[in-house]
């Protein structure tokens, strides 16, 4: 049996509204915030558990989040499938790799990860895709 202190839930609470806010007005990103917040604020110990709960959690604020964009027509459906297609694919054999790599290699490869993808968001773009 689990107990949760009031701290735990109110850290559990602040941190899926903070996910769930800057998932809606990034668009993405979820997973890079909550599975660090999940693991370091919230107290889930297991790097592994924290990355199976955060993609739950991020999973069910993005269909809220596409449910308005859809509404809104501001959904390509035909990329979104594609891409989601593709999306599944890079899940399962990322999760299959991930099972076999132990937890603090795991969050140092996802730090790297982190910090690559940092420099390519703030470096300059020549061209407007």
């Amino acid at each position: 049996m689990i107990t949760l202190t009031v701290a735990a839930i109110a850290a559990t609470l602040a941190s899926g509204a903070l996910v769930g806010l800057l998932l809606a007005v990034f668009g993405g990103g979820g997973s890079v915030l909550a599975a660090p917040l999940l693991l370091y604020a919230v107290g889930v110990r297991d790097p592994h558990v924290a990355i199976g709960t955060s993609a739950v959690a991020v999973a069910a604020n993005t269909l809220v989040n596409l449910a308005s964009h859809a509404r809104a027509g501001r959904v390509k459906w035909r990329c979104a499938l594609v891409f989601s297609a593709a999306g599944v694919a890079g899940a399962f054999l990322g999760s299959s790799i991930g099972k076999r790599i132990d937890g603090q290699t795991l969050l140092s490869l996802f730090a790297l990860v982190m910090l690559v993808i940092g420099v390519l968001m703030v470096r300059n773009r020549e061209s407007s895709g």
